[in-house]
């Protein structure tokens, strides 16, 4: 047992019949899942991690998804406009954002040799905006031009901004200049060029990646009225508070019912994208 347990950490030699020697291809696997297991137990340490309490109080958990079954369907006249205030602050916050980042994705990207500076400055403050999430943005803006929707729309139009401009601009560094370099000889404009040779190799990513933008900004949506910028957010964090669990039910039933409608027709607008 002792030889299968070494052979886990040091791999084996064999002698064949012509006498030549074969060792086995050294396996990473115990000394990773170690080293996984220990960061784990550090970071627990760290963190100051109760297991114990969380073990035995986690069926409070199971207790509280109980009590959404069933969900208090009356509940549904209530939720009908924050549902579509979220939908619209996605929407409109994706379409901004989206917007404005494909110009920029072009002046940021190294094929066209634009303002070195610039570039380099711009991405470097969109390397900062990425790493703060919509909430963020949302419960500054919030402060700042006062809780609804408005901040809710901003917020996304922002962290939309922020991702889609760099997708797109890592996209655009990989098409073929030929055709851009051709037109350019013929006297026409930069602009023209992008739009004319550059922006229809990029066309079917750049729709693929407002649809991802929209899918991911209607589930960031749906909490951020917990601080103020409108949305179903301000009723399921109401609901939570009041512990009208039922209530709350309805509002995440009828959240995954509309995020797998956006998935479903998403996957197929993507399919429509990759066929065309």
């Amino acid at each position: 047992m002792l030889d299968d347990l070494l052979h886990i950490f040091y791999p084996r030699e064999y002698t064949l019949a012509n006498g030549k020697v074969v060792k086995e291809k050294f396996n990473w696997t115990p000394y990773i899942t170690i080293a996984v297991i220990l960061v784990s137990i550090f970071f627990a340490k760290f963190c100051k991690l109760n297991l114990n309490k969380f073990i035995t109080r986690f069926h409070y958990f199971f207790d509280m998804i109980k009590s959404m079954v069933p969900p208090n369907w009356s509940f549904w006249a209530q939720i009908k406009k924050p549902m579509m205030d979220t939908l619209v602050m996605s929407l409109l916050g994706t379409a901004y954002g989206c917007a404005l980042a494909l110009p920029m994705s072009f002046y940021l990207s190294n094929n066209f040799k634009l303002n070195k500076t610039y570039m380099a400055a711009h991405r470097g403050i969109l390397s900062v905006f990425r790493t703060l999430p919509t909430m963020v943005y949302a419960s500054l803006l919030s402060i700042v031009i006062g809780t609804g929707t408005l901040a809710g729309t901003i917020s996304i139009a922002i962290f939309s901004y922020t991702i889609a401009v760099k997708m797109l601009y890592e996209q655009i560094e990989t098409i073929d200049m030929g055709p851009y370099e051709a037109l350019e000889s013929t006297g026409a404009t930069r602009v023209k060029c992008m739009m004319k040779a550059a922006y229809p190799q990029v066309r079917g990513f750049f729709w693929s990646t407002v649809l991802y933008c929209f899918e991911t900004n209607v589930r960031s949506a749906a909490i951020l009225g917990y601080v103020g910028a409108g949305g179903i957010g301000v009723q399921m964090n109401t609901q939570l508070s009041f512990r009208n669990y039922a209530n709350a039910g309805m509002l995440l039933l009828v959240l995954v019912i509309t995020v797998v409608i956006i998935e479903t027709i998403s996957r197929e607008m993507r399919k429509k994208l990759v066929q065309g």
